[in-house]
């Protein structure tokens, strides 16, 4: 192998620190060189003060022409409110699936059609929109608001829903679903 002299710049490349370490020192140099210019800050500007001509009216001073009403005004019916807790609504998808199909109608929806009463465990049989009928017992979850059956007399059924008013206090909702009688029918 024939020896190769090395210059100073092919030593200096061999060693990547010591480059980019000169490198920053040589820009940080310059940069403050540069900057060191002898010009002076520019004075303040003089706060001026704003004169009553040119001051808006107030507004108890305007007519009532010249008072513009919005068109639109908000309504939050059928819109998810903003500041409760996302995790409150996924709560409540988990237990859609727990209710069966009766949770997927409005109370209003349902009718009640029969009842079996007089024995220990009374049932009833409630018809969905669509015609089918489904047989509810004390406990069973009714309606999208997932009320449940508390109670099972002759003629209805008393449903409680449980809901939370605008201050968070807990309330408790009773429906009564009465059986229908066709005319010329007795109770």
């Amino acid at each position: 192998m024939i020896p190769v002299r090395r210059t100073r710049l092919g030593r200096l490349l061999e060693r990547p620190r010591q480059v980019v370490k000169a490198a920053v020192s040589l820009a940080s140099v310059l940069v403050l060189v540069a900057g060191c210019e002898g010009k002076k800050p520019p004075p303040p500007r003089p706060r001026t003060t704003p004169s009553a001509a040119k001051m808006a009216p107030s507004i108890m001073s305007m007519t009532e022409d010249k008072v513009t009403v919005p068109s639109y005004i908000y309504s939050p019916v059928g819109k998810r409110d903003p500041f409760r807790s996302f995790y409150k609504v996924i709560k409540s998808k988990a237990k859609a699936k727990i209710g069966g199909i009766l949770t997927h109608f409005e109370i209003d929806q349902l009718k009640l059609t029969a009842i079996i009463s007089g024995i220990s465990r009374p049932r009833a049989q409630v018809e969905l929109p669509d015609g089918k009928g489904v047989v509810v017992k004390v406990g069973t979850r009714i309606g999208k608001n997932y009320g449940r059956v508390v109670r099972i007399k002759n003629d209805e059924v008393v449903i409680a829903e449980d809901f939370r008013d605008h201050l968070g206090r807990k309330m408790t909702n009773y429906i009564h679903m009465r059986l229908e009688n066709k005319p010329g029918e007795r109770k």
